[in-house]
């Protein structure tokens, strides 16, 4: 699927994460009952929250203000293993109904040793079976064979695209930490359970002078709803703090997808006004907010390495929105949206204002070359058949205007420009006499840059590669536009289809 790159008519994005969390456990010795020799006395508590750290609960309010608090827990089961067996089995419902933290066992004596715990909420035990490859007159009970490989490798079905918490169908949680019991005294662990749907916040803002009305928003190449499609479990941390626990830190949580997992597209149509919502004019305090769930989920090679978001505007063409980075800035990579994990809380800031922008490119084929040059249907993706210079040339308009300008305007301001190609480098590397370094093949032979005299953007494409087949890059530019002086940035997704030696 051909990817478009652009922030036009509502430019300005600031993709705003708020990074989610898990907590740590916490071993504590206590009081109490003395146990009998070679066992401690064990309390587990199993959480989606426990106060310290920055879960989605604890961050996100209305994980907890929502009717009956539908993002808590309805009911778990915890299975804890020496590896390869069922040791110990506990099951329940909250007592405080869809509860944040429950009791899963009280001063309960355990065998000295090292144990895996696998705690799960909101699924039944029906689906855990199917997950493990177990058949429904299999059972999970104490003594019961279950492999720690079993449990890393079950795949699990999750729609969560689109998908409605309600008292009947919580939000899938799970996740593995150890459990060391002593040969004697009592500890208490802390048990966190991770939700396996992320969570999209779209807050829209309104600076044009008339209403907009949505009547859908679209989140491009999340992992699909279909069978299989996550690892049952998360990808755990890999940092030396918590080399076994779910991690305490988001930057450990990584998507663990399926390898059967393909991509989609989530519609989502808002709840409102019949089918839509209207964003009123000058809305630029309190935005409209737009909520929905989405399956974790890696962004597809598609030059930029990012996602992106869709609005169908009433009455006009879809807009699309390149999700670059929490600061706004395309210099940075590191804060760039490559990655949707699960319990991820992430706030999307849009603002929509009158301002267009436009790509026209241009190819200047090499002697010998495909001259030809195809737009997308949107005018905002191209298909080059070639190497050689291109030029991209960029224009801007206000909305009601009849005439695109190009950027000797007063109005329009140039700030920065980056690109990224998806064989990951951004550019190749030349000797004195001209013949490549390191990196041979890459398809931009001269790094893109603005020109101020032509008012375009232009690069070289390598004419001397000699493998065919498809290569893309991504043109990221940020102008200040209008009498405001407002900050906006624009992408444009090339593909070149290099057909070597034909």
């Amino acid at each position: 699927m051909k990817k478009r790159c652009i922030s036009v008519y509502f430019m300005a994005i600031a993709a705003a994460l708020s990074l989610i969390a898990c907590s740590s456990d916490r071993e504590d010795e206590q009081g109490g009952a003395q146990p009998s020799d070679g066992k401690a006395l064990v309390t587990l508590r199993i959480a989606t929250d426990n106060g310290k750290a920055l879960t989605r609960a604890w961050q996100d309010a209305n994980a907890k203000a929502q009717p009956d608090r539908i993002e808590m827990m309805y009911s778990w089961i915890v299975l804890i293993t020496d590896g390869s067996k069922i040791k110990y089995k506990y099951t329940g419902t909250p007592t405080d109904a869809k509860a944040e933290i429950d009791d899963v066992c009280t001063n309960v004596e355990m065998v000295s040793g090292n144990y895996s715990v696998y705690s799960f909420a909101n699924i039944s035990e029906a689906s855990l079976k199917s997950y493990f490859g177990l058949s429904s007159e299999s059972s999970l009970n104490v003594g019961d064979d279950l492999a720690d490989a079993t449990v890393a490798a079950a795949k699990a079905t999750i729609n969560g695209n689109g998908f409605v918490p309600s008292a009947t169908n919580g939000i899938p949680m799970s996740n593995k930490q150890t459990l060391t019991v002593p040969a004697s005294g009592s500890i208490t662990k802390d048990l966190i359970v991770v939700r396996m749907l992320a969570k999209i916040e779209v807050q829209v803002y309104n600076e044009g002078a008339s209403d907009v009305v949505v009547n859908t928003i679209a989140l491009t190449d999340v992992t699909a709803n279909a069978a299989n499609n996550l690892m049952l479990l998360p990808n755990y941390g890999t940092t030396p703090d918590y080399p076994d626990d779910m991690a305490a830190h988001h930057m450990d949580i990584q998507p663990n997808l399926s390898s059967w997992a393909t991509r989609d597209n989530l519609i989502f149509v808002p709840a409102g006004e019949a089918t839509a919502r209207t964003i009123p004019a000058n809305t630029t305090t309190t935005p409209v907010t737009f909520t929905f769930y989405v399956n974790e989920s890696i962004a597809p090679d598609n030059g930029s390495g990012l996602f992106y978001l869709s609005f169908g505007f009433d009455g006009q063409t879809e807009y699309h929105h390149a999700l670059i980075n929490q600061k706004g800035s395309t210099t940075n990579d590191d804060d760039a949206w490559h990655y949707i994990a699960r319990n991820d809380y992430r706030v999307i800031p849009v603002h929509l204002t009158d301002w267009l922008f436009r790509i026209e490119p241009l190819a200047f084929v090499p002697i010998g070359g495909y001259p030809a040059v195809t737009v997308s249907s949107d005018a905002h993706h191209a298909t080059f058949s070639t190497g050689g210079m291109i030029a991209l040339q960029p224009f801007v308009k206000k909305r009601g205007d009849d005439t695109w300008r190009d950027f000797d305007n007063s109005e329009v301001e140039f700030i920065s420009l980056s690109w990224k190609n998806s064989d990951g480098d951004n550019k190749a590397v030349y000797n004195s006499d001209g013949t490549e370094k390191d990196g041979a093949g890459k398809i931009v032979k001269t790094a893109f840059a603005y020109d101020p005299v032509t008012k375009s953007i232009i690069g070289e494409l390598n004419s001397a590669i000699t493998t065919p087949g498809t290569y893309k890059t991504a043109v990221t530019f940020t102008v200040k536009v209008g009498p405001a002086n407002k900050q906006y940035t624009y992408s444009f997704t090339c593909d070149v289809n290099l057909q070597v030696g034909s």
